[in-house]
């Protein structure tokens, strides 16, 4: 796997966790959406972003990390996209990150799948 995706998605993932919005729109494409299937919504960086300042402030942001069982990577042919496929163990989840290289990485979609995945894995 790509060491520079790797450490990126590290930052990207602990700002999250930690609130903090000023490093998750450093490594956000500027056309960032979060898309929960199962809720029919689709929430763009701006409107994370004011939740996430509103419940730091507020003392409330405090995201569970979930129970990872598997991440799959999967580039295109030249290494300018990688779809990231993380399964969770808590309900069968899935989450898919679509990741954009142009001069860094910038994660430019966060997916929470609708479907369970198949007991394949």
């Amino acid at each position: 796997m790509d060491n520079q995706l790797e450490k990126i998605r590290d930052i990207w993932v602990n700002a999250f966790f930690t609130g903090n919005y000023d490093v998750l729109a450093q490594y956000e494409d500027e056309h960032f959406k979060a898309v929960y299937e199962q809720d029919g919504r689709v929430e763009s960086s701006y409107t994370r972003y004011d939740r996430i300042a509103h419940a730091v402030k507020n003392g409330v942001w405090k995201p569970k990390k979930p129970d990872v069982e598997y991440e799959e990577y999967e580039f295109n042919h030249d290494q300018t996209e990688c779809h990231v496929r993380i399964g969770l163990e808590e309900k069968q989840q899935q989450i898919q990150e679509i990741w954009q290289f142009d001069g860094t990485w910038k994660i430019r979609e966060l997916r929470f799948l609708k479907a369970k995945r198949t007991a394949a894995h």
